[in-house]
């Protein structure tokens, strides 16, 4: 067993077994996987603030500071990768240790790197504060943990229920986004990035420690909330309404390293750093786009705001859907949104309607809300198994590469041509690339989706 798993099980005739009824979780009137869930959707929720904030803390310091938009772009770059590396590490260590405990650290480190962001002066500090520290803080507080502790508790369902915990990263962008560019407004940017840290600490460590622990077999139970068959406790295998297609796949007993050898590895990670480009380039420079096209800041930052609200909606109906239609159906219309938000957004350069940046936000929030739900799932589907957290963290370096490659080329394209329109034009085209890669790498050759005959 695991860290935290331990305390909650004990040996009984060769198995584990639940720890008995004072054990709270088993009592309950629903199955406690759907808490995990709720805790993820709170702590993705304010984790990502961070993130997608950056856009409007950034207009904020160019005009303090007068950066160039390379430049500065290029903190969000080592961000992201930064992000993607520390991921990778951030899933071994919620395999060995937990992921609650993993996120209870990770917590602290992330809002002492938002606090020493208010004190900054110079570019070099903004790299290292945000770049690097905060950066840190994130990966082992976000994504990857939450993944991984969602798989532990979910195989049939787990497209819905990765699609309702990523939802929280939705909401937060549709209230905090908007309150921190109002906070930079009333009190300034250094004090925002100060309530900002307070705010994250205060919602993730509580349910971190308390919610974020233990795997199904520590009830008695499988994935899903099935009844326990006495499969070996941590198998990571699939379900008992698993389909699987390939058995010799499938049942492979998969490491990173045995991961990294497949062809299939390394497609869904180019697809998933493709995905990214089109996507971070758009959510790091659309409000500077906007603002530069004449909309005022804050309806620029609303418009974020929205882009949030809609993805709540689209990232649970696109992980429902792919339970049912498939991950390379689901995915080729996600990004299909990207393609035609891509479109929409650069028109209003050319036709004045107010309209349009409010389909702008629609179209772009179910590209994005597609990505969110199906990358995990896709590489659940390919890569269970009891190192999964781990497999996935290495993939979580493809987001970092592609969200750095977008925010940066976006900017130093701006920087050449006083225009983002070519930089779009190539964002629209990795988007393109990438619903080509997930049809080769076909998930559905290896698992069917449970919603499929």
């Amino acid at each position: 067993m695991h860290g935290e798993d331990t305390a909650s099980v004990r040996r009984a005739g060769g198995r584990l077994t639940a720890s008995g009824p004072r054990d709270w979780r088993a009592r309950l009137p629903f199955f406690y996987g759907w808490l995990i869930v709720a805790a993820a959707f709170v702590s993705l929720g304010l984790t990502y603030t961070v993130w997608y904030s950056f856009s409007v803390f950034y207009v904020a310091l160019l005009e303090e500071f007068g950066w160039s938009r390379a430049a500065s772009a290029g903190v969000f770059s080592l961000f992201v990768i930064v992000v993607g590396l520390a991921g990778a590490a951030a899933g071994v260590l919620a395999d060995r240790f937990g992921p609650g405990r993993i996120i209870s650290v990770a917590v602290v480190i992330l809002a002492t790197g938002l606090v020493a962001c208010s004190w900054i002066s110079s570019l070099w500090q903004f790299y290292l504060f945000f770049g690097v520290i905060t950066a840190i803080g994130l990966s082992a507080t976000g994504w990857v943990p939450c993944v991984t502790m969602i798989s532990r508790w979910f195989y049939a369902r787990l497209g819905a229920a990765l699609g309702i915990a990523s939802s929280g990263i939705g909401v937060g962008i549709l209230i905090m986004v908007p309150f921190s560019q109002w906070l930079i407004e009333q009190l300034g940017w250094r004090t925002a990035y100060v309530a900002l840290a307070g705010i994250v600490a205060a919602g993730v460590l509580p349910i971190a420690i308390l919610l974020m622990r233990g795997r199904p077999e520590d009830m008695g139970m499988e994935k899903d909330g099935g009844p326990n068959r006495d499969r070996p406790t941590g198998s990571g295998g699939p379900s008992p309404k698993s389909r699987v297609v390939d058995a010799e796949w499938a049942n492979t007993p998969w490491t990173i390293r045995l991961a990294m050898r497949t062809h299939r590895y390394w497609l869904l990670f180019a697809a998933m750093a493709l995905a990214n480009i089109a996507t971070q380039m758009l959510f790091v420079h659309q409000v500077a786009f906007l603002v530069d096209g004449g909309y005022d800041k804050l309806l620029a930052a609303s418009i974020v705001g929205l882009v949030g609200m809609f993805s709540v909606g689209a990232k649970v109906g696109w992980g429902w859907v792919s339970d049912r239609l498939g991950r390379e159906i689901t995915w080729s219309l996600g990004l299909t949104n990207t393609l035609v938000a891509i479109l929409i957004l650069s028109a209003t350069r050319y036709i004045p309607a107010g309209e349009l940046i409010y389909l702008y936000a629609l179209i772009f929030a179910l590209g994005y809300g597609a990505t969110a739900p199906l990358t995990p799932a896709v590489s659940a589907d390919l890569f269970a198994g009891s190192r999964f957290g781990s497999i996935y963290g290495t993939l979580g370096v493809a987001n970092g590469i592609g969200s750095a490659a977008g925010a940066w080329f976006a900017g130093f394209i701006f920087d050449i041509t006083g225009s983002y329109l070519a930089a779009f034009g190539a964002g629209a085209c990795c988007a393109l690339l990438s619903i080509v890669a997930m049809w080769i790498i076909a998930p559905r050759m290896v698992r069917r989706v449970p919603g499929r005959s």
